[in-house]
């Protein structure tokens, strides 16, 4: 539990830093913020091809024992126990590495079926059916120096073909349609828009 309070107050502490107090106010409290929750056949999948490996990066699959049997180093150090805390409530992830050092990394909670994990607050919240192989994706990250580089797509790409690999047939996600960069990579990759919803928050409560 001090782990996890210890995660929030650094993500608290590198979101004003990055934004000053106005952007922890804009993403802890706001009213009528829009997100468009999105849906994707992963059975449409173009192939790879060859830029992960002109990137120099890899998908590796986060789950508890990877760091030690990768020896890999997160440089944000909210994003380890962040990880570290997803794990052990049972959720999994796949994180984007370059060498040993993880570039960004996203997660995600499959079906409600028991055995399957926890279920995330957010299927309930944004409405989605989350049936047998289909999986939600959820909180991406990128490391701040490493954005601009095309790494976003790659590391959802590379998520994506992993899902397919381990037999899930559907992914589900969302972005706020004032993430501009975000949208972005979810048109690129061909994601299909569901109706969007006015959201708002307080502090950890999110209300539609």
């Amino acid at each position: 539990m001090l782990d996890y309070y210890k995660m929030r107050l650094l993500q608290i502490a590198d979101t004003i830093r990055a934004g000053g107090f106005s952007r922890l106010a804009r993403e802890t409290c706001f009213v009528g913020r829009v997100a468009v929750p999105v849906e994707k056949d992963v059975s449409l999948l173009k192939p790879l091809g060859d830029a992960m490996l002109k990137a120099g990066v890899e998908i590796v699959g986060i789950s508890p024992g990877t760091f030690d049997k990768r020896e890999l180093v997160y440089p944000v150090p909210n994003r380890y126990l962040k990880a570290l805390y997803y794990m052990k409530i049972g959720y999994r992830g796949y994180a984007l590495v370059s060498g040993n050092k993880v570039v960004g990394d996203i997660w995600y909670a499959s079906s409600k079926k028991p055995g399957c994990g926890p279920v995330h607050p957010d299927i309930d919240w944004l409405g989605i059916r989350c049936a047998d192989k289909e999986v939600y994706a959820f909180d991406m990250f990128l490391e701040q120096m490493q954005r601009g580089k095309n790494f976003a797509p790659l590391l959802m790409n590379g998520a994506l073909h992993e899902f397919r690999k381990n037999g899930f047939t559907k992914v589900y996600g969302y972005f706020w349609k004032d993430n501009i960069p975000a949208m972005w990579v979810h048109r690129t990759l061909q994601w299909k828009e569901l109706p969007a919803m006015k959201t708002s928050r307080f502090l950890f409560v999110k209300m539609t």
